[in-house]
């Protein structure tokens, strides 16, 4: 499981701005006026905090150059350097911890010029006007997601994703996943970033592996949301509905289906919406708290689900992708150019009597909640199996049980 939030930065309602520049385009009358232009620290220190405390994990966007208003690096002209220093320092020790920091492009509102950082003339914006991105300036759409990153690299919040605005790069996904890896390893040096883009309410949810090379261990992960957001929405007040995630009799909503088809299940929320209209409002929190509380209540001995960072699951996704994997009698030998945590196997039809991983034994427990890296658990007519590989040449001995 994994919570995808959307649209926060420093401070500042993003959605003030972006609706109220919007209006000016296509001629809506967005209520741009009603919603908050700031979203104080407090709220989001006390939303970190509670996330923490249950455990939650997943991606938690800041746009690195609001509506083009200022840098978050260098300061937003609305708050004091102090103001912002405080917030940055809240969300390192609070919500790094706990979830992927990403960028959700460089404004989230019109595309400027990553040299310049000033719009475009004549004005286009990143969610629709590059919903395909440009195929014949690649080099462009790279050192554009490399500048939104390498912002949020100053000031300590180092990205391992990103995050479309709306439909950006949706129509030229090949093009994005790759742009994607060239930035973010120019940035940071990550063989297998991820992107979010997609959001599928029907349909399979497993995160999409792109570009895998394995000689030299890289991929790109996209990850998959696979429930709408039903926590206050991108506007701040629009649907708020738990049972649409999960129903009091536990039975109903997209959750147990996804629970059931044996998929990922990500939500996708918006911070505006968690926070809604006032400080008193909090409509997208207190929904999310009872989504919370109902998934304790169905699966209250952690044995079906457990939270992740996106980058986690996709991670996971390419490593498996790039593995190789050989099979002689009772030895299983890996070869992993792209390591990470808690990989795990599935032996069929075998009763072990012990197993090794380079010659050093895994723990056997009797228990789905056990069950954990450097240990083994049958489960009926398979075994699980996992560990964290400390080398890409990896070797596994069974030792059959006597008959």
């Amino acid at each position: 499981m994994s919570l995808i939030v959307d649209d926060a930065t420093v401070l500042i309602n993003l959605n003030y701005f972006w609706m109220r520049d919007r209006n000016l385009v296509d001629g809506q009358n967005r209520r741009w006026e009603d919603v908050p232009v700031v979203h104080p620290e407090s709220f989001t220190r006390e939303w970190a905090t509670w996330c923490r405390e249950e455990g939650i994990k997943g991606k938690f966007s800041i746009v690195p150059y609001p509506a083009a208003l200022g840098r978050v690096d260098q300061g937003l002209p609305l708050f004091s350097r102090a103001q912002q220093d405080s917030w940055l320092t809240m969300c390192r020790e609070l919500i790094l911890p706990s979830f992927d920091i990403t960028p959700e492009m460089l404004t989230h509102t019109v595309i400027v010029d990553p040299t310049t950082l000033r719009p475009v003339a004549p004005p286009i914006w990143e969610q629709f006007d590059w919903a395909a991105l440009p195929e014949d300036q690649e080099e462009l759409v790279v050192d554009y997601i490399e500048t939104a990153c390498r912002i949020l690299d100053n000031v300590g919040l180092t990205p391992n994703g990103v995050t479309s605005p709306g439909g950006f790069g949706g129509q030229t996904l090949d093009l994005y996943a790759r742009a994607t890896g060239e930035a973010l390893r120019r940035v940071t040096g990550d063989l297998a970033p991820f992107f979010f883009q997609r959001l599928l309410v029907d349909g399979s949810t497993h995160p999409v592996v792109w570009h895998p090379e394995q000689s030299a261990g890289t991929a790109v992960g996209e990850v998959i949301a696979g429930a709408g957001d039903w926590t206050g929405d991108w506007t701040g007040y629009g649907l708020v509905e738990p049972d649409r995630y999960i129903t009091s009799d536990l039975e109903g909503g997209r959750v147990p289906a996804l629970l059931r088809a044996g998929q990922p299940i990500v939500l996708c929320s918006h911070w505006q919406g968690f926070y809604g209209m006032h400080t008193e409002d909090r409509r997208g929190f207190r929904a999310l708290k009872t989504v919370v509380e109902r998934l304790r209540d169905l699966d209250p001995g952690g044995e079906r689900t457990r939270w992740r960072t996106c980058s986690e699951i996709t991670r996971y996704a390419c490593a498996r992708e790039l593995s190789m994997v050989r099979v002689e009698d009772n030895t299983i030998a890996l070869d992993l150019p792209l390591r990470v945590p808690e990989i795990t196997l599935r032996v069929r039809d075998m009763a072990p009597r012990g197993i090794t991983v380079n010659g050093l034994p895994l723990r056997r427990v009797q228990n789905k909640p056990a069950f954990e890296s450097g240990t083994w658990l049958v489960c009926g007519h398979e075994t699980l199996l996992a560990f964290d590989p400390d080398r890409p040449k990896t070797t596994i001995e069974i030792s059959p049980a006597e008959t």
